[in-house]
């Protein structure tokens, strides 16, 4: 009997604990206890759904990657077989140069970085930790960029400083070694510095916040202990953000590493190749494409990418060791930048007409020309590329493309990563660490690669049966871009679930209330913001997205950041391109307009 009675106590005892652990309390009348399982199966089906999505989004394309890098046959052809043949012809018999390649992908990156660096860091102290006058009014103009993308700066570039028909140069072909100067803008330094600056808001995005938390009373005791701005900025200031530097460091250097658009643009001319655009050509310009090689040449730069994305994982899980913000308050105290405020202030100001607003404007300047020389003509001047770029029928069609893909790719992206972060960072699940692991593994895979490594999962399922045929449609272009941006939509959420307090949701169940109630009356109105943040950031990025389109599209599902860069690449139409990518840039001004009015900008995207 006694051992019954143990059994019986044991059973009892492990129905409690299962009760609790779905959220049943003792004393729950019966209805209130069925909509609480009910309700604890829903929460299951939608975050275990979630997590599935994310792996076979993040996980599936490279397996089937590099199936396709062992495989003697096409992407889904079964009558292959495995073999080693791709590696070896890549790395031993050298038919693509290798370390030339990585040498080119390394000089970009390592440019790029620096340059981004420079100007982001340099200016996120000003404006942070400074009297400097008009900063409000500077970083408007660093951030307003931050929605334009790359090809998009390499032709704005060239307009400008190109050496045949750039504006300036043309303007000033009578000093000596203009031309000369000009014509680098094809090379590795011309491509690092142009990738530079497009990347100089986001660097400055992801540092300023951290000067913005930072206890100013650290500074002033160095003053006050006689050290002067310079020794103070690298002995106090600048140590005490590393952890956002070197973060912020890393992903400018990942995102050089796979760089492809700009170097398509400007490394033409002198048949300058990174790892991207060599890749770009195995699949896309080979005849028969090289699919296996490419793929075998992928995991070359994958394995250096997912080395740094481990370092940026353990850098920004640090963040305890480098914490000055305590619970007493503290005014932030600015650096006085005395006669030199203005002097300081007139130089910056220069430096972003010439690296910023002279680009864009020269770029409207030369879309209302019939023809461009490099010299603005009134006689030329004409519309007629505008209205090309409003009733041509295929550039109407790629529009609509790249509105239905950023309206799809935002919605579930946005579903996606905000359940994600809800699972890692309001569960008690196992595997959470997995999870968060997996949402950071795109930023080890270059878009360019990615791309590939969706195309050839869509080579491969689409042979297993019908209903998973997606190649050729929008739908798989559609999933490449959110598999992108996995990473920095996830950051936002993650970053801003853990600052709503999970009393609330307990309070909503003691009263009754089922895990759905409890996140559609308690959690997702509280968290309506950010998401409208994330599915704002989605929608720009993934329209302006060049990268995987450029892998996935065929006849009929090109985008507009397609038939640019066609325009440019198979016909050099600098007038009509410049039209269209006025028009791109008006379109995300006045997204980024409407997002200001909602309340809501980019520069606040760390502290939502």
């Amino acid at each position: 009997m006694d051992g019954k009675k143990a059994a019986k106590a044991t059973v009892s005892s492990l129905r409690e604990l299962t009760l609790r652990a779905i959220g049943v309390m003792p004393g729950m009348a019966p209805d209130t206890v069925e909509s609480v399982t009910r309700g604890t199966v829903v929460k299951h089906g939608i975050l275990g759904g979630a997590v599935v999505a994310l792996v076979v989004l993040t996980v599936v394309p490279l397996v089937f990657l590099l199936w396709s890098s062992l495989w003697s046959g096409f992407p889904g052809d079964f009558s292959g077989s495995f073999t080693l043949e791709n590696f070896e012809l890549v790395y031993l018999e050298q038919v693509y140069d290798v370390t030339g390649l990585f040498a080119n992908s390394l000089f970009v990156a390592v440019g790029m970085t620096l340059i981004a660096m420079t100007f982001g860091l340099g200016f996120a102290w000003l404006f942070v930790r400074t009297d400097l006058p008009t900063r409000g009014a500077m970083e408007l103009v660093i951030v307003s960029p931050y929605a334009v993308p790359g090809y998009i700066y390499a032709i704005m570039y060239i307009a400008t400083y190109g050496p045949n028909n750039g504006l300036v140069t043309s303007a000033l072909s009578w000093v000596p070694g203009v031309q000369a100067v000009s014509s680098h803008l094809f090379t590795g330094w011309g491509i690092a510095f142009v990738v530079g600056i497009n990347a100089v808001t986001s660097f400055y995005l992801l540092t300023a916040p951290a000067l913005q938390q930072m206890d100013p009373k650290l500074e002033e005791v160095s003053r006050i202990h006689g050290a002067g701005i310079l020794r103070t900025i690298r002995s106090i200031s600048f140590p005490l953000v590393v952890p956002a530097i070197l973060a912020a460091f890393t992903v400018t250097f990942l995102r050089g590493l796979g760089e492809f658009s700009v170097v398509a643009i400007l490394g033409a001319p002198e048949g300058f190749d990174v790892y991207a655009t060599a890749i770009w050509s195995a699949v896309s310009l080979r005849a028969p494409p090289e699919y296996g090689m490419a793929a075998a040449l992928s995991f070359s730069l994958i394995a250096v990418t997912a080395v740094l994305t481990y370092y940026y994982r353990s850098v920004t899980s640090r963040k305890e060791d480098y914490m000055t913000v305590t619970g007493r308050s503290y005014k932030p105290k600015k650096w006085e930048l005395g006669s030199w405020r203005w002097p300081l202030a007139l130089s910056i100001w220069g430096v972003l007409f010439i690296v910023w607003v002279l680009p864009v404007l020269v770029m409207i300047l030369v879309s209302f020309h019939s023809f461009w020389t490099g010299i603005p003509t009134l006689s030329d001047l004409t519309l007629a590329h505008y209205l090309e770029a409003v009733t041509d029928r295929n550039v109407r069609r790629a529009f609509l493309n790249s509105i239905a893909i950023s309206l799809g790719g935002a919605t579930l992206g946005t579903a996606l990563v905000v359940a994600v972060a809800y699972f890692t960072e309001r569960t008690e699940y196992r595997g959470r660490g997995i999870v968060d692991f997996l949402c950071l593994s795109p930023l080890a895979v270059p878009g360019i690669i990615m791309g590939t490594a969706v195309i050839f999962t869509g080579l491969w399922v689409g042979k297993i049966h019908p209903i998973f045929d997606l190649y050729g449609t929008l739908w798989i272009i559609m999933i490449g871009c959110i598999i992108v941006f996995i990473p920095y939509a996830s950051r936002i959420a993650i970053g801003n679930v853990v600052q709503i307090h999970d009393e609330l949701e307990e309070s909503a169940r003691l009263f009754g209330a089922s895990w759905l109630q409890g996140m559609r009356e308690v959690f997702l109105p509280l968290f309506r913001n950010t998401a409208a943040v994330i599915w704002f950031y989605l929608l720009i990025h993934i329209f302006q997205l060049l990268t995987i389109p450029i892998m996935t599209y065929t006849s009929g599902t090109e985008v507009i950041a397609i038939e640019v860069f066609h325009l440019w690449t198979k016909e050099a139409n600098l007038e009509l391109v410049s039209a269209l990518s006025t028009l791109f840039i008006g379109m995300t001004f006045f997204i980024l307009l409407g997002l200001r009015q909602m309340g809501i900008s980019f520069h606040d995207l760390q502290r939502r």
